[in-house]
């Protein structure tokens, strides 16, 4: 019986080993997820707005790197260099701890949502599987993404070509991500909908 049930924690499913499966869909409840998103929304518009919009202000109305989906180098050392001096320090800080919140509590909020539609809404574990790993990739794409900003404003006025690259690589994949995501959950609301329609599984 150990050895059977020690088997079932090992097992891997679509990537996933079993017991993270088992984890993530036991954290994923409707209370769980309406006080995620409560906490998301919250920290979105009395935390990472105001940080971004005194970046503008710094710089004379420059847009943060982060709001663009793809850019050429030169355009990046640009925006850089126009931060100024008190810019730059105050951008690479708020890289480094309110934009890395944001990306796990994004992660959180729609991975659990996900969770709990695509558990309801399909009958195939493996549509679940592949779903979890578009909040995870928008995730790790964001985090290097600042990564990837921080060393170029922090190695201003020097211009690392190969960074600034990679950067924008990275932020083309997080808008991709993020915009995959979205349309998952929409996908998913209209599947577990329809499924109530036709009298199938909608316990909560």
């Amino acid at each position: 019986m150990e050895d059977r049930r020690g088997t079932d924690e090992r097992r891997v499913e679509g990537g996933i080993p079993q017991r993270v499966l088992d984890t993530i869909l036991r954290w994923a409840t409707w209370r769980n997820i309406l006080i995620l998103w409560a906490v998301f929304v919250a920290f979105n518009l009395l935390v990472v707005g105001p940080a971004y919009s005194r970046i503008e202000t710094l710089s004379g109305g420059v847009e943060a790197l982060d709001f663009l989906i793809v850019y050429r180098p030169e355009k990046a050392f640009e925006r850089v260099a126009a931060y100024g001096a008190e810019g730059r320090p105050y951008y690479a800080t708020i890289a480094l701890t309110v934009d890395t919140l944001f990306p796990l509590l994004m992660a959180l909020t729609f991975g659990l949502t996900l969770a709990r539609l695509y558990r309801r809404a399909f009958s195939r574990e493996g549509v679940l599987h592949r779903a979890l790993f578009v909040p995870l990739g928008t995730m790790v794409a964001d985090l290097l993404e600042n990564v990837g900003i921080v060393t170029m404003l922090l190695s201003h006025p020097r211009r690392p070509l190969a960074v600034a690259l990679l950067t924008s690589s990275f932020s083309t994949v997080k808008w991709t991500a993020a915009t995959a995501e979205s349309l998952l959950i929409v996908i998913g609301l209209i599947a577990w909908l329809v499924n109530a329609l036709r009298g199938g599984d909608t316990e909560a």
